[in-house]
């Protein structure tokens, strides 16, 4: 059973990683971590909201797979809750950008810099719903 606050700290401490990476300019050649750490922090930032709008069970486990697409990401949570559609959208990226990160050749800058992007709006929109920063 995982609480908020570990979801919380789960994701400061992927945050911390990711910056770290942007700072050293290690990124690229990191970039299997990357993908990984930007899908973790996001299940996590996405529990953190569903927690606090009371819509899943502590023992409720937001897991990467449910977005392999918006098919089965709608079917995963059918109830309705802040920015719903543009979450699930930008969740179903992250495990793309996952996939195309961890899986495979190495991809260009570019590519590991969307996945980054991607992740810091999934934590802007959440931050906002929940009236924190994370």
């Amino acid at each position: 059973m995982t609480s908020p606050e570990a979801h919380k700290e789960s994701v400061r401490i992927l945050v911390e990683d990711v910056k770290e990476k942007l700072r050293s300019e290690t990124a690229v050649h990191r970039q299997k971590l990357i993908g990984f750490a930007c899908s973790e922090a996001s299940c996590d930032l996405l529990a953190i909201l569903l927690h606090k709008k009371n819509l899943i069970d502590p023992g409720f486990n937001v897991n990467h797979r449910f977005f392999v697409s918006t098919k089965i990401a709608a079917s995963k949570f059918d109830y309705d809750f802040p920015s719903k559609r543009k979450l699930l959208l930008l969740l179903v990226n992250q495990e793309e950008y996952k996939n195309q990160l961890c899986y495979g050749k190495p991809k260009e800058k570019g590519v590991v810099l969307k996945c980054i992007e991607n992740f810091f709006e999934i934590k802007k929109i959440i931050e906002k719903e929940v009236g924190e920063e994370i």
